[in-house]
């Protein structure tokens, strides 16, 4: 059981970017595209895994003082060190034969995605701004991955998109790990004391603008034939969503947890996967 929660399967939900390409580009009625688009899911979601299990190893100390990280395998004492290397060299092992065998292109972004997250883990976390932007970074690959996958050329306004939405979540993050650990905050992860909730909060209010800016303009200019401005609607309604539970809710500082746990967030993300699918496939 330590293992698998080592794995962290709840934060595979971030990978769901990786079908951002399939739908997007008309091609989920293509079973071949659609079974090519699950497996780059997978293989991301094992490359996150690794890279979980590394940030568990380099954080434990850290970790150890936060009221809900401490009880991680790692932090508990539940897994060892040792063990959770080589868990992490086999599974990356698995992934790099695998994906080069799938698509040599995939195999270039899952790379990428590690090099980031090496440089997040040893340094970039620790530079104010820099540690979200590449947060942000992790989950552009996630779509450029379903992408290459099937194929594709990805639209410069799903890019932008992406890069407004995972800064929103970064920094609303920040905001919420400012609040639970309070003046502890430094202890736990020393770029909190760099950040203040006023700068955080002129930071949310940019990145929320730009967020629900630019969905507004693909969703009508990337759709000209196609009434996509429907699904404004729902977006709108999550990202406010989601800003409520980060000040009102013990959960707001995991988005893995307030998309799992929050009954209208679920619907919501739910009714805006429908609707844009309905959408492309009638018009």
């Amino acid at each position: 059981m330590g293992y698998l929660k080592l794995l962290r399967p709840r934060q595979w939900i971030k990978n769901f970017f990786v079908f951002g390409a399939l739908i997007f580009s008309f091609n989920f009625t293509d079973p071949s595209k659609v079974l090519l688009s699950i497996l780059a899911f997978i293989l991301f979601s094992l490359t996150s895994s690794s890279v979980y299990i590394l940030n568990d190893i380099v954080d434990v100390e850290k970790d150890k003082v936060h009221p809900r990280k401490k009880n991680r395998p790692i932090a508990s004492g539940l897994v060892s060190k040792k063990s959770a290397i080589i868990l992490m060299i086999c599974i990356l092992s698995v992934v790099v034969i695998s994906s080069f065998l799938l698509n040599k292109m995939i195999t270039l972004t899952l790379v990428l995605y590690l090099i980031n997250n090496l440089f997040y883990s040893f340094k970039l976390k620790q530079i104010v701004l820099l540690d979200v932007f590449s947060i942000s970074l992790g989950f552009i690959l996630r779509v450029v991955a379903g992408g290459v996958a099937i194929g594709v050329m990805l639209s410069p306004w799903i890019l932008m998109c992406t890069l407004f939405i995972s800064l929103f979540l970064g920094f609303e993050k920040r905001r919420a790990e400012i609040s639970v650990l309070g003046d502890s905050r430094g202890d736990h992860r020393a770029i909190l004391d760099e950040y203040s909730p006023e700068f955080l909060d002129q930071l949310t209010t940019i990145s929320t603008t730009c967020t629900l800016m630019f969905y507004a303009l693909y969703s009508v200019l990337a759709y000209e034939y196609q009434p996509m401005y429907i699904t404004n609607i729902f977006v709108i309604y999550g990202v406010f969503r989601y800003k409520y539970l980060v000040h009102k809710s013990p959960c707001g500082d995991s988005p893995t947890e307030a998309v799992l746990t929050d009954k209208c967030i679920i619907i919501d993300v739910f009714l805006w996967v429908i609707c844009s699918i309905l959408i492309l496939s009638i018009y």
